[in-house]
């Protein structure tokens, strides 16, 4: 089970160098019309549901660590209604399955801003169970090249989750479409989509590979002494997000060639990069 989203609707936030860096984008007041919305709403809302029901599920009791607070379901309630005109109750059920997004609730304590409620159903290969309780350092220590997010992240944590709403875009490249990526979840492994591609009428990897784009906003609580981290999660194959605009599969060349192997080992791509950047190189 799968859903994509129309090519033209991706996000293309790839650019060269590549870097792990944070990328952050002030988003509009709530009440202001123009500009990024704050949450992404659109045809596929129930499918999410479904995907979300199914990712649910199968995690059984760890698919909700953590304790919300209800005043933190109305404030993300209220904000919801007020962009999108849904309204969804303020509790975890409806606004777990009613959002497409989903979200992290961080509580700001003496030690810090740190992860107290995990509504993650769509991880992108990471166990959601294993960051409760942790702040930005701990939760992005995994990270490949992470000294510019870590020596930002005071400042990262105070501007997006205690002064202003905030915009950011992370790309992946994945063998599979689905939008649970657990890493405890059966799902397609690139060595499957190598085979595949093998024994395609193309032969071309790029047409197993899918653009995976996280839109990642923040919702800042200060009266509450909270902020909540939203994440959308978009999927597109790969070639046709390349088709949309004329250059991207350089672009995406570019990009990839210009990762360490550090970045592309904990991506899972160091494997496959050689055979992407030929296949990219004749794109058509």
């Amino acid at each position: 089970m799968r859903t994509l989203t129309p090519a033209p609707e991706m996000p293309w936030t790839v650019s060269s160098p590549f870097r792990m860096q944070p990328g952050l984008r002030r988003l509009p007041a709530a009440s202001v019309v123009d500009g990024p919305p704050l949450f992404l709403r659109d045809a596929l809302a129930g499918e999410y549901v479904a995907h979300k029901a199914a990712a649910l599920h199968a995690l059984g009791t760890n698919g909700l660590p953590g304790e919300p607070g209800a005043q933190v379901l109305q404030a993300i309630a209220q904000a919801y209604e007020l962009q999108t005109g849904v309204h969804l109750s303020a509790t975890v059920d409806a606004l777990v399955h009613g959002m497409q997004e989903d979200f992290v609730i961080l509580h700001d304590e003496p030690a810090g801003m740190r992860t107290r409620f995990l509504a993650v159903c769509f991880p992108s290969n990471w166990n959601p169970t294993e960051k409760l309780g942790l702040d930005f350092t701990a939760i992005h220590a995994p990270v490949a090249d992470n000294a510019l997010l870590q020596a930002g992240a005071h400042g990262i944590v105070d501007m997006a989750f205690r002064k202003a709403s905030m915009l950011r875009h992370v790309w992946l490249l994945t063998p599979g479409a689905e939008l649970s990526q657990h890493p405890e979840a059966r799902r397609i492994r690139w060595e499957d989509a190598l085979q595949q591609a093998d024994t395609s009428p193309s032969g071309r990897l790029l047409d197993q590979v899918f653009f995976r784009v996280e839109r990642q906003t923040t919702l800042p609580l200060p009266s509450l002494l909270r902020g909540v981290f939203f994440i959308r999660v978009l999927v597109c194959g790969l070639a046709d997000v390349l088709r949309v605009v004329p250059g991207r599969s350089a672009e995406l060349r570019e990009a990839l060639y210009s990762m360490t192997d550090a970045v592309a080992h904990y991506r899972g791509m160091r494997a496959v990069r050689p055979r992407l950047l030929q296949e990219l190189q004749n794109f058509e």
